[in-house]
């Protein structure tokens, strides 16, 4: 909180208590962003309470991205966020058990992949904002069949590994 308010002049909890609402009262598809600023938010510690509430409140099957501070506007005195940043923030995530966890505003193919979490197949392979490789049967790994949670763009099959400006936001996870 103190962290969220001298950053944001605003608080946590609203935000919070927001994205519960939305998760378990609407049919809105919610995935949740922090930007991990180096020196400020980004200590295994803060990582690991925020998952754990995360996982708490949200469950295990919302998407959760951590992206890359860059030095902009009034904060100019920080670091970019390194990639093993992100990477250790995703392995963090995923060992505590959030299964859809990814990384952002960095080059980085595998953290940017959604992976099935029944059999571990390479479902939606990114890069950047580009999506290189699609294989989904409507929201069901091509491999195991298992359910993937989200939305997706129902013109899009498996196999479909073009990037259409302007849809990139329809494949969710």
């Amino acid at each position: 909180e103190e962290f969220y308010h001298r950053i944001t002049l605003s608080h946590l909890a609203p935000v919070l208590e927001t994205l519960v609402w939305l998760h378990r009262e609407t049919t809105v598809w919610t995935e949740v962003t922090t930007l991990l600023i180096p020196g400020l938010n980004d200590g295994d510690e803060e990582i690991e309470r925020e998952c754990d509430w995360f996982l708490e409140h949200l469950g295990p099957d919302v998407p959760l991205h951590f992206t890359a501070f860059h030095p902009d506007y009034r904060m100019l005195d920080r670091a970019r966020t390194p990639a093993a940043t992100l990477r250790r923030a995703r392995a963090i995530a995923r060992a505590r058990g959030v299964r859809y966890c990814y990384v952002g505003n960095v080059h980085d193919a595998e953290g940017q992949t959604t992976f099935c979490a029944s059999c571990g197949a390479a479902l939606i392979e990114r890069d950047w904002h580009a999506v290189r490789l699609y294989r989904l049967d409507g929201n069901r790994c091509v491999e195991c069949g298992a359910l993937l949670p989200g939305r997706f763009h129902p013109g899009r099959h498996a196999g479909d590994e073009r990037h259409t400006p302007g849809t990139r936001f329809a494949v969710s996870l």
